[in-house]
C-alpha cells in the first residue's frame, strides 16, 4: 500500500481496527439458529401466539441472512424482538464456539504490530472481551455497543477511544447500511470502511455503488497492519 493511499494517524494516539460481531467475528448461523430454538421454548411456555412467535422467528433469520429489510436501524427491534436479558444469558455463554478462523488471525496480527483492535456491536456481549483475550491476550480492546445505523454512535464511540489515546482508523462490518452510516460521519477515510462478504447478500458491484470502496471475501484479503502511517 503506497504511502499516499495511507490513514494519517495523529502524534501519541494509537490506530485502532473496529470490527462488526456477528457475522464478521462471530459465526451468527451457530449462535442465531439455537437462540431461535431457545426463544421458541421460552415463548411457548408464556403462550405467546403461534403467528407472533413465528413472525419473530422469520425476522429474525432475515435479519441473519442479511436481508436489506432486515439491517441497519431495523436490526435493534428485530434483534431485541427474539428476547433479551436471560434468554441472552443462556446463548452468550460461549461465544468461542462461533469465532471465525480469519477474524482471529487477523486481529492476533493488529494486536502484535502494536495497533488496537475494537468490537463494536449492537448489544451488550457480556463475557465476549474475556474470552476473546483468552485466545488474543489481555491487549484486546473494548467492547462498544450501540444502533451502528445511525451516524451519530459511530461519532460517540469515535470520541470515546480518543479519550483513551485512540484513533479509529477502519471499520469493517458485512452488512452495507452500517458502513454507510459510518461513512456519513466523515471520520472515517474510504478506505477505512471495509465490506466482508459472508452470505452472498451484497455483490461487490452493489457495494462499490453505494460508495464502500474495499470488498473482500475473507479479512486476510486486506493488509490491515499496512493501513496507516503516523505523522510527525
Amino acid at each position: 500500500m503506497s504511502e499516499n493511499s495511507k490513514i494519517l494517524v495523529s502524534p501519541g494516539l494509537k490506530p485502532v481496527h473496529s470490527f462488526d460481531l456477528w457475522g464478521v467475528l462471530l459465526d451468527q448461523q451457530v449462535l442465531g439458529e439455537r437462540k431461535i430454538e431457545l426463544y421458541r421454548e421460552t415463548a411457548g411456555r408464556e403462550k405467546v401466539p403461534t403467528d407472533e412467535i413465528e413472525r419473530v422467528v422469520r425476522d429474525y433469520r432475515d435479519h441473519l441472512a442479511g436481508k436489506l429489510r432486515a439491517t441497519g436501524s431495523k436490526r435493534i427491534d428485530i434483534i431485541y424482538a427474539l428476547g433479551g436479558g436471560e434468554l441472552d444469558e443462556q446463548i452468550q455463554q460461549d461465544y468461542t464456539l462461533a469465532f471465525i478462523q480469519d477474524a482471529l488471525e487477523v486481529m492476533r496480527q493488529i494486536i502484535e504490530a502494536g495497533e488496537g483492535v475494537l468490537i463494536f456491536t449492537s448489544k451488550p456481549a457480556p463475557g465476549l472481551r474475556e474470552q476473546l483475550a483468552s485466545r488474543l491476550g489481555k491487549n484486546i480492546g473494548e467492547v462498544r455497543w450501540g444502533n451502528k445505523g445511525n451516524p451519530a454512535t459511530f461519532r460517540s464511540v469515535y470520541d470515546l477511544e480518543k479519550k483513551l489515546g485512540n484513533q479509529l482508523v477502519s471499520h469493517t462490518a458485512d452488512e452495507l447500511p452500517e458502513l454507510l452510516a459510518a461513512r456519513k460521519t466523515r471520520l472515517f477515510p474510504s478506505k477505512g470502511l471495509i465490506y466482508v462478504n459472508r452470505n452472498e447478500s451484497n455483490s461487490e458491484d452493489e457495494v462499490r455503488k453505494a460508495g464502500i470502496e474495499r470488498y473482500i471475501n475473507d479479512l486476510r484479503e486486506f493488509e490491515y497492519t499496512a493501513l496507516v502511517s503516523f505523522g510527525l
